[in-house]
């Protein structure tokens, strides 16, 4: 059943994606291919101050800014996950357009199997791009 809470999360869905890439645009991405989200008044990773090796999110902001570019090898280098993400953010406007127009439940997403498997898959990702972010520098050490 399509009640109120189904045209919010879909709202809500649109009105996020729309607000991230519009962020991203803004930024100007950082040439290091990380610490573009200092723009945003947050702080430096802690994580790559205390360990000098970059944490799982590192270069998630940069690959967003450079990605909205268009520069979408230099977004690929900032984070692999990154990419990835700014292209599901991309496809969540037409998704959650899809979804008022339809009038689809979001919860019929949600609660299917295949959402769950998109889930693992994705944080499988995020971890894969880490370990490669890893490898790169190791790599670049020698």
């Amino acid at each position: 059943m399509y009640d109120r809470a189904d045209k919010s999360v879909a709202v809500g869905l649109l009105a996020a994606a729309c607000s991230v890439l519009a962020v991203a645009l803004w930024l100007k991405p950082a040439a290091c291919g990380y610490g573009t989200h200092t723009q945003l008044g947050l702080p430096p990773c802690n994580f790559l101050l205390v360990t000098h090796l970059p944490c799982p999110s590192c270069g998630l902001t940069t690959s967003f800014a450079y990605a909205i570019r268009f520069q979408f090898w230099k977004a690929f280098l900032a984070s692999p996950f990154g990419l990835v993400a700014f292209f599901g953010t991309v496809s969540l406007i037409p998704s959650a357009i899809f979804l008022l127009w339809r009038r689809i439940s979001f919860r019929q997403i949600t609660e299917s199997a295949h959402f769950i498997k998109a889930v693992y898959a994705a944080t499988a990702l995020y971890f894969l791009s880490w370990i490669f972010k890893l490898g790169e520098i190791e790599f670049a050490r020698h």
